[in-house]
Formats: C-alpha cells, sequence, structure tokens
C-alpha cells in the first residue's frame, strides 16, 4: 500500500468529494474540502523543502570534502534516496490535487475544464509551483471563499491539476470562468500573456469557437449530440470483487472488458495476468493499464468516477485495473453507423473516420489517441462511442456557417497523407 499515512486524510477527502457530488448545492462542503486540500499540500510542501535543504547539504559534502569510496558511495545513495523520496510526495500532491479537480467536475463539462489545462501552444501549462510560496494566496483564498458565501460554487486553482489557467476559477456558470488576481497594479511580458490567454479562453466559451484557436483555424465546438453511456458501476464492482477475492473480470459490451486484480493477489499469483491477457487479448486488442499518475489527465477524475472506498485503493494502488479494447470491434461499429474507420495509432491519432474512403471531402477526421483513452479512463461505452464520434458529420452540417473563397480553414483536397492511408491491422481481419 503507498502512503498508507494519509489514509484518513484521503477518506475524509473522498467522502467529502462524494457529498458534494450528491448535493452540489452544498458549498459549504466545497470550501471545506478546499481548506482540507490546502493543510494537506502545504505539509507536502514543507517535507519537500526539508529534504531539498537536506540534498543540498548532502551535495556539498561531497564536493567539498574528498570522502573514502565508501563514504562517497553511502552519500550518493543517500541524494539519490532523497531525490525518489521528493518524487513520490509530488505524486501525493498529485493525488491530493485530484480531488480539486473532481470539484471543478461536479459543476463543470469536462470537454470544457480540459482547454484549461493548455497553454497557447497546446502544450500542458506548467503549473505555479508550491501553493505556500504564493504572495496572492490569501487574497486568492478570501476571493475563494466569498464567492461561496454569495453562493457561487468557486475553487483555487493551484488546488486542481486541470485548472491552469487564473487564480481562482468561477464554476457556477455555463463554462469555467478563471480570474487572474494581482496584488500590484505593475504589468510586464508575463502579466500581459495571462491576460491575454484568459481573453481568448473567455472568447472561445462565448462564441463556442473562434476563427483561430491555439493555432488552430476554425475551431467550433460542437455539443455531445448522445447521452453518454458509462459503465461506471461496472468498474468499480470489478475493483471491489477484486479486492475481496483477488482478481475479477467482466466484459459490458462486446469489445470492452474490464480486469482488475488485488496487489497482494498479483505478488502471489502475478500469472492470472498472463492466463486473462491470453484468454481474452487478440492482435486488435489494445490494452490500457489504469494508473493514479498525471497520464490520466484530462479525462474525467477517478476520485469521482470511482466510489469513495475504490478511489483511495485506487490511488495506493491496492487494486490495479486494465481496461481492454477490441478495436476491430470498433471498426465495424462505426461501419454500423454508416461511417468508414481506419486505425491508425500513431502515437497521436487513433482512427481516422470519413464519410465515403473514395472521396474524403465529403467529410473526414481524424480522433486522437486521447480521445480514444477517454473509454478506458472514463468507462464509456464503446457502442456509444462509436455513434457519438459517427454523428459528428451531421452535426457539423447543422452548424455550417455559409462558405466563401475567403472562408478561414478552406480546403481543396485531401490533406496529404489523408487519402491513402493505411490501416494498422491490415490482413488481419
Amino acid at each position: 500500500m503507498r502512503f498508507p499515512r494519509e489514509q484518513i486524510g484521503f477518506a475524509q477527502a473522498a467522502l467529502l468529494l462524494h457529498a458534494i457530488k450528491s448535493d452540489p448545492d452544498r458549498l459549504e462542503l466545497v470550501f471545506e474540502l478546499q481548506r482540507l486540500l490546502i493543510r494537506r499540500i502545504s505539509r507536502c510542501e514543507r517535507r519537500i523543502r526539508r529534504l531539498k535543504s537536506a540534498r543540498g547539504r548532502l551535495s556539498a559534502l561531497k564536493s567539498r570534502c574528498r570522502l573514502p569510496k565508501e563514504k562517497a558511495r553511502a552519500v550518493k545513495g543517500l541524494i539519490k534516496g532523497i531525490d525518489d523520496l521528493v518524487l513520490d510526495i509530488r505524486h501525493l500532491i498529485f493525488l491530493w490535487k485530484c480531488f480539486g479537480d473532481g470539484i471543478a467536475s461536479v459543476y463543470q463539462s469536462k470537454y470544457s475544464l480540459k482547454h484549461l489545462l493548455y497553454d497557447a501552444d497546446y502544450n500542458i501549462k506548467q503549473d505555479a509551483g508550491f501553493l505556500s510560496d504564493k504572495i496572492g494566496f490569501l487574497q486568492e483564498y478570501r476571493a475563494c471563499r466569498l464567492g461561496i458565501r454569495m453562493g457561487v460554487p468557486v475553487i483555487m486553482s493551484d488546488l486542481t491539476n486541470m485548472i491552469r489557467h487564473g487564480d481562482v476559477c468561477g464554476l457556477g456558470g455555463e463554462d469555467p470562468l478563471p480570474v487572474e488576481m494581482k496584488s500590484s497594479k505593475n504589468r510586464n511580458a508575463r502579466s500581459d500573456r495571462q491576460i491575454e490567454q484568459l481573453q481568448v479562453l473567455a472568447d472561445f466559451f462565448a462564441n463556442d469557437g473562434a476563427d483561430n484557436f491555439r493555432g488552430f483555424i476554425n475551431t467550433r465546438r460542437i455539443e455531445v449530440r448522445n447521452p453518454e453511456v458509462t459503465y461506471e458501476a461496472d468498474a468499480n464492482e470489478v475493483l471491489r470483487r477484486a479486492v475481496e477475492e483477488g482478481f475479477s473480470s467482466v466484459s459490458p459490451e462486446e469489445g470492452l472488458r474490464y480486469f482488475a486484480i488485488s496487489s497482494e493477489c498479483f505478488a502471489a499469483k502475478s500469472e492470472l495476468i498472463d492466463e486473462e491477457l491470453k484468454r481474452h487479448v487478440s492482435p486488435t486488442t489494445l490494452c490500457v493499464a489504469l494508473t493514479p499518475t498525471i497520464n490520466w489527465l484530462p479525462a474525467y477524475p477517478f476520485t469521482l468516477s470511482l466510489n469513495a472506498g475504490n478511489s483511495i485503493l485506487f490511488m495506493q494502488e491496492v487494486v490495479h485495473a486494465i481496461v481492454m479494447i477490441d478495436l476491430l470491434v470498433l471498426k465495424r461499429l462505426f461501419m454500423e453507423n454508416g461511417i468508414s474507420a481506419t486505425v491508425l495509432m500513431d502515437g497521436v491519432h487513433s482512427i481516422q473516420i470519413c464519410v465515403a474512403p473514395d472521396d474524403l471531402m465529403k467529410g473526414a477526421m481524424r480522433l486522437s489517441e486521447q480521445l480514444l483513452l477517454r473509454v478506458a479512463c472514463e468507462f464509456q461505452s464503446l457502442r456509444w462511442f462509436a455513434k457519438e464520434h459517427s454523428s459528428i458529420f451531421d452535426a457539423m452540417d447543422v452548424s455550417r456557417e455559409p462558405i466563401s473563397i475567403d472562408s478561414p480553414g478552406i480546403l481543396y483536397e485531401p490533406l496529404p497523407g489523408w487519402q491513402d492511408v493505411k490501416d494498422c491491422f491490415d490482413g488481419l481481419e
């Protein structure tokens, strides 16, 4: 079990978050959970400072003194141990912030929140650093408290992994509202850049798109047309049974399977994983190991999709889970919706879909691997995923504005490499 000392704190945070999920109007719980996160994250930051100070002293000792070989080796080992411990504590901070992500996701769409993770170049925006180092922390805390007292759900951005724009974020509207708070009237290039990025986001949310958004021409937001279907209950049951019995597996629909194993069972019977893979994995199966790490972003937080008990066990790595997706089944599901699909899995794109393979100008799109991973991380239905993304061409026709020769992003022929794209499973069907 990882982080055994945090068991009580994790339980408190998980129960508070699920109470908020059950009754979003209980804003006093939103503030109480944030106070808990502030205490826990600040404690982690203090530990990191102490460890870095100790590391500095050891490094100075090693460079100043000509230590005997054995002592030098021991000092080097201590430094490595400190580095490993710092990484563990940073991971712990990430886990605490997953509860902050949960607060934001109770009130806002995950598809809106994801835009707050990236910078102007569509790279993951660097986080703000230590919470306890911020000069304006008290100002942000008071703004958060004031907003909640006025009946508006507000979260401090630094208590989340997802919200990396603004210092506090209002969650009461149709879209998130990040707000930058400055204790000084002085402006510089950095502050101007922050304000500009906030304005770009505000315009994007207000207009449901932009002619140029983070380097992408003619970007438009299209609402989800089919009610999302997920198997959260099945996933939670698989994890529960794995904790009790050591091993569990279920297939909620064709082409999709959840598999879970406890750490104790894995240590004693690791061959169970090999047996399960041999039984259900084919050359067209994508296996996704679910891990409570930053790689989860920008998916819906597991602190909400998993129940309070399972989310704690998952964070502490008491139980491990794998999601198996048969991409050949997914191709067939697209075909049932009248859409041709080509599996790419090239490290960026997962699938190319089109209305007519011989004429891509009738409509073609590439889905990212990150989007496909939502099927695993958010326990989405594979059938729903195919139906929803097949309907996007109809959605684009409905929302399309008049096109002229001057329309931004207009194409006269398919993009290079799209017309003759090769399926990575050619010959296996």
